[in-house]
């Protein structure tokens, strides 16, 4: 019991470095975006990959049919974005991600892209990927998955506790940190009102009319701002008082 627990714990960091590689690498590069860590961890893992994975392993057999697996799966695994977006806003009153723009969405939180995206990540994590996993892992014994396992949490944890406290009373942060890129780059850009909803859109126009300041502004930010600025620029989306309010109820 003890070695299918840890194989299982291992598959879970697998399945969560394989979704850091495609949200971080492979998705940028086929959308040409900039590369970046696109995780809420710093460590390179995206835990709601894992999650998902392992839940749709445990949940259905590599025997049952393709579109039965694919079908099931994906809802799912939306169930589970559903409710870590919802959660995550919850807990932090800002939106991480909006597929607002998608077509068959559900309230910005899933969209009909990612149910069939799910739907065959788990139709060949189910019928594949898990299968040949515990093949290969338990031929390791007991003591070595113990060990690596409990490495491999320890790590999280770290990583998990540490992201978590430096990301405490982010909505407040987050406001000030606009207030003061908005105050900078008035001095340089007219109309900044207008595109005051797009931050990427500011941050790309500061950064080519005034490069040196934009460095000093980036460079006075604490390097988990940095990074979740550029992981989720949706976090940094204005909301107003009244979305404020309906996000702390």
């Amino acid at each position: 019991m003890e070695k299918y627990i840890s194989a299982y714990i291992i598959t879970f960091y697998i399945y969560g470095f394989a979704g850091w590689i495609w949200e971080s690498l492979i998705c940028p590069i086929m959308t040409r975006h900039r590369i970046k860590n696109s995780g809420f961890l710093n460590g390179p893992i995206v835990p709601i990959y894992g999650v998902g994975a392992l839940t749709v392993s445990l949940l259905f057999s590599p025997t049952e049919s393709y579109l039965s697996i694919f079908i099931e799966g994906a809802f799912v695994a939306c169930v589970i974005e559903y409710l870590t977006s919802w959660g995550m806003e919850k807990i932090y009153h800002r939106r991480w991600w909006d597929y607002s723009d998608k077509a068959f969405h559900v309230n910005g939180r899933v969209c009909l892209e990612g149910f069939l995206v799910f739907g065959l990540f788990s139709v060949i994590a189910v019928k594949y990927v898990q299968p040949m996993l515990l093949e290969w892992i338990m031929q390791y014994g007991l003591i070595t998955l113990v060990v690596f396992a409990t490495m491999l949490t320890t790590l999280f944890g770290i990583d998990f506790i540490y992201t978590v406290v430096s990301l405490m009373h982010l909505d407040e942060r987050l406001d000030a940190l606009r207030k003061d890129m908005e105050l900078t780059v008035q001095t340089l850009i007219e109309n900044v009102e207008q595109s005051r909803h797009d931050f990427e859109e500011i941050m790309e126009l500061w950064k080519e009319n005034d490069h040196e300041s934009y460095r000093q502004w980036v460079h006075e930010k604490s390097m988990m701002e940095r990074r979740i600025m550029k992981a989720f620029p949706m976090l940094m989306q204005h909301q107003g008082k009244e979305e404020k309010e309906d996000g702390k109820k």
